[in-house]
């Protein structure tokens, strides 16, 4: 099973925070060629982690669907919250199931995740 989850990044490239979606293994299926392994900087005292949460250094993290267009000179365009309509189209079009039961009672429950990530949905991959 994956988890999607929508989480803060400082882009250094553009000196911009933005909202990008990150995935927390390697996939199976189509959605791999979307994943891109990515360094997450520093982010400002605006955002609140407590002392003892380690802070995430890299990841994974799903490049926007125009990522070859958009590309900017320091690396790719990565996908935002504005483009989810457009993801879940792809993960049902490509044999990606949402797990609505698992994605409500995390979404639901007291359980909260780390370094300011939400929870976008929990996924699985059913090969054609």
């Amino acid at each position: 099973m994956y988890t999607l989850t929508v989480e803060p990044y400082y882009d250094t490239y553009t000196q911009c925070y933005q909202s990008i979606i990150s995935i927390n293994v390697l996939p199976q299926g189509p959605l791999r060629a979307l994943v891109r392994r990515i360094k997450f900087n520093k982010l400002g005292p605006n955002y609140d982690r407590a002392s003892c949460v380690p802070v995430r250094k890299c990841g994974l993290a799903l490049i926007n669907t125009n990522a070859m267009c958009c590309a900017n000179k320091k690396g790719y365009g990565w996908m935002s919250p504005n483009e989810i309509p457009d993801l879940f189209g792809f993960l049902t079009a490509n044999g990606y199931v949402i797990d609505s039961s698992v994605t409500n009672m995390m979404s639901l429950g007291d359980i909260k995740m780390d370094n300011n990530r939400k929870i976008l949905c929990f996924l699985s991959y059913k090969k054609p």
